[in-house]
Formats: structure tokens, C-alpha cells, sequence
């Protein structure tokens, strides 16, 4: 059973790392399972498409005979890194246009085994 409350918590640390704007977790399945979305977008739908993104991703790799890191989305005004958040999450942070994504990937990983605790 999710604790969603202790994963809405371990979130709120995560958006305390520099550069992070919002973080979110979504089921493979592309359900919202808790964490901050953007203003106006409907949840659903807006969780469910980075699995889609995620499943392609990891498509391509599997077919050249590799592994998938992260995805990254950028945009004009954010960049959206999409990492694995346990085995049964996908961890989406809306980050700044001139962060890191891999200096923050590797500042959020400390928190995927929290994070698998409570899914």
C-alpha cells in the first residue's frame, strides 16, 4: 500500500535540492501517486505521459543493447528529468534550464531507497 504522505514528504525534501522546482512520482502505469505538478495541468494525463516517455525510452535502449539512464524534456523556460524512483516509480523533477541534470540525479538518488519503502 502507498504511504502517500510520507512520500509527499520525502518529495518536499527533494524540491529543497537546488534547481528543483517540483517533484513528482508516478507509477509505471503512469499513475500520480503523489508530489507537486504545475499549475493548470491535469494530473492524470500529465503523469501518465512520462511513463509513455519512459516506456519509449526504454525501448530504443533494450533494441541497441543498452540501458536507460534518465529522460530528459527540455522546454523553454524548464528541463524535466525523468529517472527510475525504485522499481515501481518514476521520480519527475521540473528543474531550472541551467541545472545539471546529472549533478541532480545524482543529488536525488539518496532518496530512491526512502522513496521504495513507501510503494
Amino acid at each position: 500500500m502507498v504511504d502517500a504522505p510520507a512520500l509527499e514528504s520525502i518529495l518536499k525534501e527533494i524540491e529543497h535540492n537546488e534547481g528543483v522546482h517540483e517533484a513528482m512520482l508516478v507509477g509505471l502505469a503512469g499513475t500520480y501517486l503523489a508530489g507537486t505538478v504545475p499549475k493548470g495541468v491535469h494530473v492524470d494525463t500529465f503523469g501518465s505521459m512520462f511513463a509513455v516517455l519512459v516506456g519509449s525510452a526504454e525501448t530504443v535502449t533494450e533494441q541497441t543493447k543498452d540501458v536507460l539512464d534518465s529522460v530528459i524534456i527540455r522546454s523553454k523556460t524548464s528541463l524535466y528529468l525523468i529517472v527510475h524512483g525504485g522499481r515501481k516509480a518514476l521520480l519527475v523533477l521540473r528543474i531550472s534550464p541551467t541545472a545539471d541534470p546529472q549533478k541532480t540525479k545524482l543529488a536525488v538518488e539518496k532518496y530512491v531507497p526512502r522513496i521504495e519503502q513507501h510503494l
